[in-house]
């Protein structure tokens, strides 16, 4: 069925007048190319990721190629859905089996075609991203925050203890080059990306108790301090400041705009961990879509055509990364300790934080 999703995809004449940034063009020269083998397919990507991808946690992973992934070629796709499903299954497997040593933290599905790549982004290419979907996931569902899980093993004395995250999964596609949602823009087609902040930072802070096991006698401090003083900071130069004219669809919120603002810390503690982005919330910030939404409808609206016809967002939130009262703060921060592998949760989880 993937196979003729692809074949039915109408292409996009606005492409013709508006070629594909330079920086696209040279990656699709190696993903499209014949006899292109995966690691060189890989190569490319973490190339372009490493300098174009405006996510800072995600240019650290393509620079250190500690990005997993699962390439579906032409050949892949034509195979049908099962072999889709299966491929996709194998490699998450390898990108887990890595994730639990803390080797990779982030894992990328990029279905690899032209027709793709050169498709309108409407109904007809929503259908295939909802259908891609559903291979990897069991789910589908529009403008909903869909979730996969990670596990970590760490070392505690001679024992071992288990965690586990749950991860986005966020929708990118070519068709963003050009249009009012680049940000969510990659070379060759239609691609999921997972990325887990919260594994990321868990993984730093134990390297930093292993190089000094000094450390270790608070070692309950150093992981809520890696996601404090490291992963917040660097998730707010990720969406940055607004900046008149910019073409970025997210931006930081000035503080004292939501009602979280109103605790601590004061503007002098901010500034000795946040810099010049002190007077900007560490809560909220805002956007023209919702960050955490698997699937967003509104990049397959051919109404919207710039960032002014879309409506801001401000229920996006950075507190999962430094509030024990925000729902999401153990599961995707913090992490959820579970006794053992085999206590590891299976089930695809659907449901994201609650909306205000």
């Amino acid at each position: 069925m993937i196979a003729d999703l692809i074949e039915d995809l109408p292409q996009d004449t606005w492409r013709d007048a508006n070629p594909f940034s330079p920086d696209m063009q040279a990656c699709h020269d190696v993903l499209f190319r014949a006899g292109s083998t995966r690691a060189e397919m890989a190569e490319a990507l973490d190339s372009w990721l490493a300098s174009q991808q405006p996510c800072l946690f995600g240019r650290m992973e393509a620079k250190q190629q500690r990005l997993a992934y699962c390439l579906l070629t032409e050949n892949d796709l034509e195979r049908g859905d099962d072999h889709v499903r299966a491929r996709i299954q194998e490699d998450r497997d390898a990108w887990r089996r890595r994730a639990r040593i803390g080797e990779s933290h982030g894992f990328i599905i990029l279905a690899i075609s032209p027709h793709i790549a050169r498709a309108t982004a409407g109904p007809e290419l929503l259908t295939l991203a909802r259908h891609l979907c559903g291979l990897y996931l069991g789910q589908d569902d529009l403008d909903r925050i869909l979730l996969d899980d990670l596990v970590l093993e760490i070392q505690i004395e001679s024992n071992r203890e288990y965690r586990a995250w749950s991860v986005g999964v966020n929708y990118f596609s070519a068709q963003g080059d050009g249009k009012w949602w680049r940000d969510h823009r990659i070379p060759g087609g239609m691609a999921f990306s997972m990325n887990s902040v919260g594994h990321m930072a868990r993984t730093k802070a134990e390297a930093m108790i292993r190089r000094n096991p000094d450390l270790a006698a608070g070692c309950l401090e150093v992981p809520r301090e890696r996601l404090t003083y490291w992963a917040l900071p660097t998730a707010m130069k990720t969406i940055g400041p607004p900046i008149e004219g910019s073409t970025r669809g997210t931006w930081l919120a000035e503080r004292g705009q939501f009602p979280e603002d109103s605790e601590p810390p004061t503007y002098e503690q901010r500034q000795r961990v946040f810099g010049a982005l002190a007077g900007f919330s560490e809560n909220r910030y805002l956007g023209c879509y919702h960050t955490d939404e698997t699937i967003p409808s509104i990049y397959f609206d051919p109404s919207i055509t710039k960032l002014a016809e879309a409506t801001p967002k401000d229920n996006l939130y950075f507190t999962y990364l430094h509030s024990p009262g925000d729902p999401d703060y153990t599961r995707m921060g913090i992490g959820t300790l579970i006794e053992a592998l085999e206590a590891e949760p299976q089930a695809r989880q659907t449901e994201g934080r609650n909306e205000p």
